[in-house]
């Protein structure tokens, strides 16, 4: 019986689980000579769609500085990104989430949530395609279209 009402358990627990997202997303870089100035259409789409950036700690990875997504009272969720292209074919933009709590402590996030999505991704997608820069999205995204889920 115990085995029964533990699997229960499991498949009902599973229907109302979040939707896991990993914390990054690929575009491709579209149309012939597309790689030209590629860093530069990266830092214009950023701009374009409200990032501060910032200096980067490896040399081919654009940056940019946390800024606040929500504001919970009792901690802020704060994200960042890193835009790395890969090859002269394709661009891929990590999003770093942290919860910052009051007390100063703070705590990454690992996946990206609903909510994240949802105030990050629009207008930076807006923006790099603007600039020639087509959101392919994650592996895991990828993956379900090809297998027709």
């Amino acid at each position: 019986m115990v085995p029964v009402a533990l699997l229960l358990l499991v498949v009902g627990g599973a229907g109302c689980s979040p939707s896991l997202s990993p914390l990054y997303r690929d575009y491709e870089v579209a149309g012939a000579g597309a790689a030209t100035d590629l860093r530069g259409r990266i830092e214009v789409a950023l701009r374009q769609a409200g990032w501060h950036l910032v200096e980067a700690d490896a040399p081919n990875v654009v940056a940019t500085e946390a800024r606040t997504i929500t504001n919970w009272g009792l901690y802020k969720v704060q994200a960042s990104l890193e835009v790395a292209p890969l090859g002269e074919r394709h661009v891929r933009v990590f999003i770093h989430p942290y919860r910052k709590f009051f007390t100063g402590g703070r705590s990454k996030i690992p996946y990206l949530r609903g909510s994240l999505r949802r105030a990050i991704l629009p207008a930076l997608t807006r923006a790099f395609e603007a600039q020639g820069l087509r959101m392919i999205g994650s592996a895991v995204e990828r993956d379900e279209e090809v297998g027709g889920r």
